[in-house]
């Protein structure tokens, strides 16, 4: 029996000790491996951390040889180490992966417009020499530090006082990391702010626009401007007041600049008007002549990026009042309808071409020269019906006498007279003259009855 139990006991202990052997060779093969992550985001793993340490050095050192003038570095890289039993871990994927993942950045500062960042700048200097540049386009240099010297006093420009110069949307400058390939300098930061970003708009087409036209307006190819307005081809009719989609580029922001301007202006006169009825109706005679005033205006103005979008007037100081124009019109009503006895047409002057054939055509009237003056008169109460140049006759005046008859006084050098108007026997219709076929100052004058051509020597004698 004790030699039984001898014979259980040995392999039991050998079963130990084998164990033992085995669980301490497993606790000598247990190794570290490193979990990479960048920005909370898992990478891979890697045999040992240094190669991490060395790619992030490298591929720092390599876009520093692009981009000289910035101080680079990476996104930071969270290492976690963990030990494990026969660790495995994958260099190679894990750097291709990290190559894609990890930015290379470098500081800088962000220029934001109501929170969205339109722009990246090396320093924050450059981010407010921008924001100034934008400014200048529209006030100068020593305007924008006189008044950031002292608000409250304006500033003259331009024929203006300035005193306020901002911009229309909040700005900012934030510091931050951003790729070196986004940083610009300042002329192209403040281009790319100034042009800012397209923006969907209606046009109102205008008389004599096209479809073209209208594209070339706008910097956009006919395709461009079709595919913004379905429905619309090249050869489409369009009329004034039809609404055309564009797209046109809006600056990010705009300078607005308020200022005061001082205009002088015309105060125009006003004129003092009395009947009188002894004069002929529409017949005027000004008797004070009207001189206009000026005064001094102060606005209060609004300029968007240069333009005027607002103006008040604040105060105004007369500088000269004006003079009333006094005048007196007639209300003696004129018949229409005429005498039937004509008078002489000229002040005095001869017959110098009777009516008849001359230098083989019909001379349809007669001809008056050699006046005390050129003045020219109605022969008879009557309402003008033409009035104005007609071919070989020159300047013409034709009166109807609404009773039958109408007369014509041609070569006039002046006319004096309107068609409508209702002139009276004796009325001064015009200047003489020689326009026309003429071969000197002289007054064609005919008669017509119910349309047939008179002798005009029949109803007219000196």
């Amino acid at each position: 029996m004790r030699k039984r139990f001898k014979q259980i006991l040995i392999p039991i202990v050998l079963l130990s000790s084998l164990a033992f052997s085995i669980s301490s060779a497993s606790a000598e093969e247990e190794d570290n491996v490193f979990l990479i992550f960048v920005n909370d985001k898992y990478i891979g793993t890697v045999s040992d951390k240094k190669l991490v340490d060395e790619f992030a050095e490298e591929k720092t050192r390599k876009a520093q040889r692009e981009f000289k003038n910035l101080s680079l570095t990476t996104e930071p890289i969270r290492v976690v180490s963990n030990q494990t039993f026969h660790p495995q871990s994958d260099n190679q994927q894990t750097l291709e992966r990290l190559d894609h993942e990890l930015p290379v950045l470098t500081e800088g500062y962000a220029l934001t417009i109501e929170g969205e960042e339109v722009a990246y700048l090396q320093s924050k200097e450059d981010a407010e020499h921008a924001i100034e540049n934008i400014k200048k386009k529209y006030v100068s240099d020593k305007t924008l530090k006189q008044l950031e010297n002292d608000k409250k006093e304006p500033i003259n420009e331009k024929d203006m006082s300035i005193f306020d110069v901002s911009l229309s949307k909040n700005v900012s400058i934030i510091q931050k990391n951003i790729p070196p390939e986004d940083v610009l300098n300042v002329e192209q930061a403040t281009k790319l702010i100034e042009k800012g970003t397209l923006a969907n708009k209606d046009y109102k087409v205008q008389a004599g626009d096209t479809v073209g036209e209208i594209a070339a307006l706008y910097d956009l190819s006919l395709e461009e401007l079709l595919k913004l307005n379905p429905g619309l081809k090249e050869e489409s009719k369009i009329k004034p007041g039809d609404a055309v989609h564009i797209q046109m580029y809006e600056p990010f922001v705009k300078v607005i600049v308020k200022a005061e301007k001082k205009e002088k202006e015309q105060i125009n006169f006003q004129t003092e008007t009395t009947e009188d009825p002894s004069l002929p109706k529409g017949e005027k005679i000004v008797r004070e002549k009207g001189e206009n005033g000026e005064k001094e205006t102060t606005y209060s103005l609004v300029l968007e990026n240069g333009k005027e979008t607002n103006r008040e007037s604040e105060d105004e100081e007369i500088l000269k009042e004006p003079v009333k124009e006094k005048e007196t019109i007639g209300t003696k009503i004129i018949p229409e309808k005429g005498t039937g006895d004509f008078a002489w047409p000229a002040n005095g002057g001869i017959v110098s071409s009777k009516l008849g054939h001359r230098w083989g055509k019909m001379h349809k009237g007669i001809d008056i020269a050699g006046p005390s003056n050129d003045e020219i008169k109605a022969a008879d109460n009557g309402r003008v019906v033409s009035a104005g140049e007609d071919g070989g006759y020159g300047n013409k005046v034709t009166i109807n006498h609404n009773n039958g008859m109408e007369t014509v006084y041609a070569h006039l050098n002046s006319i004096d007279v309107s068609v409508g108007d209702i002139v009276t026997k004796g009325q001064k219709i015009g200047v003489m003259g020689s326009t026309g076929n003429s071969t000197g100052t002289h007054l064609h004058f005919e008669v017509y009855e119910n349309g047939t051509l008179q002798n005009p020597l029949k109803y007219v004698n000196k």
